[in-house]
């Protein structure tokens, strides 16, 4: 036997070494987690299906949206919601189809919904009743267009799905570092024929690793307990930011097309507000650069935007500016996006008059 040849037998030899091991290891504890997972499914009863609680509905236009003229209480993070929807399935009052009215139309996610918030708390109907006071003279209707868990994506289809219905004159839409980029991934593998079988699986239920991973117990377990970083990770990447970049770059040209004035809000993760410890503040580096990323982008696209970072850290340097245990705004929040939110909407508002 050739010096080479002997070589390579013993770096084999040592490679089996480690990897028969690692293997046995693997597969043992692979089945006692089968094992496990079978013993205790075999006493569970099924889950009796709570009908107490208001829920959206599947649209093969919008992804869901909440069924309409409907009352009830939408659960949020252990805390209730009050909920009452229009004839169009959103939340607040009837809108007006009138050609007197002005009227807002503000798109986004939970932020603009009111995740937590009564129905005159969240600070779309704070915006209505600020902008009422400004034009005493004309009727000001805002029409909350927020609905949990939306994309940017899903904003432009919630812009159409209202102009369908009746004229609007100003839209504000929300830009969230917190989760906006990874939704715009997630939300592709469906649309745009396929929106009402929308999962929120991080990979594409399809893919090679997906299939790999839900396949095994201990990969499963795994992936479940580095869920967090993973989405921090895939939130931030290029990839994501590339589709937030086209979801707002056509978003834009829309408004400006349909001459509506448009203004941005940058909602920051709760975590760049509250302390956290280091895992978070090295997150709050890339969402940070993610932020520069968005204005650089306004600025290219000259849309009006606010950063509502600065004063949500005033609140929160005096009081509480999140709900309990919450990455979404209390009362005291709502309050101070609605403050600084109102100037630069009026100064768009006139600029475009």
């Amino acid at each position: 036997m050739s010096p080479a040849s002997s070589r390579i037998r013993r770096l084999l030899g040592r490679l089996l070494l480690l990897v028969v091991p690692f293997a046995l290891a693997f597969g043992t504890v692979e089945l006692v987690l089968r094992v496990g997972a079978r013993s205790a499914s075999d006493g569970e009863e099924p889950a009796a299906v709570d009908t107490r609680w208001l829920k959206v509905e599947k649209s093969a236009e919008l992804g869901w949206i909440f069924p309409p003229d409907t009352t009830g209480m939408y659960k949020s993070s252990g805390r209730h919601t009050p909920v009452v929807t229009n004839a169009w399935g959103l939340r607040g009052p009837e809108v007006s189809t009138d050609t007197l009215t002005r009227r807002v139309l503000l798109l986004g996610d939970s932020y603009t919904f009111g995740w937590g918030m009564d129905h005159g708390a969240g600070f779309v109907r704070l915006l209505e009743t600020a902008l009422r006071d400004s034009f005493p003279e004309s009727p000001v209707e805002c029409i909350n267009g927020g609905i949990p868990g939306y994309s940017i994506y899903q904003q432009i289809r919630m812009l159409d799905y209202v102009r369908e219905r009746t004229e609007i004159h100003a839209v504000v839409a929300t830009i969230s570092l917190a989760n906006d980029p990874i939704d715009e991934l997630r939300i592709r593998r469906f649309a745009p024929n396929h929106l009402a079988y929308f999962s929120y699986e991080l990979r594409d239920p399809a893919s090679p690793s997906a299939r790999l991973i839900a396949a095994s117990r201990l990969l499963t377990l795994a992936d479940q307990r580095t869920t967090h970083m993973q989405f921090s990770l895939i939130n931030t990447n290029g990839e994501c930011r590339s589709l937030a970049d086209e979801s707002l770059t056509r978003l834009a040209n829309i408004c400006r097309e349909a001459d509506l004035p448009l203004v941005w809000l940058i909602v920051p993760r709760a975590q760049e507000i509250r302390p956290g410890g280091f895992w978070r503040r090295a997150l709050n580096g890339a969402t940070d650069r993610l932020r520069r990323h968005f204005l650089e982008l306004a600025d290219d696209l000259r849309v009006p935007i606010v950063d509502l970072k600065p004063p949500l850290a005033s609140v929160q340097a005096r009081q509480e500016a999140y709900l309990p245990g919450d990455s979404h705004w209390n009362e005291a929040g709502h309050r101070a996006v609605t403050e600084v939110l109102l100037p630069e909407f009026l100064n768009t508002w006139d600029r475009e008059k």
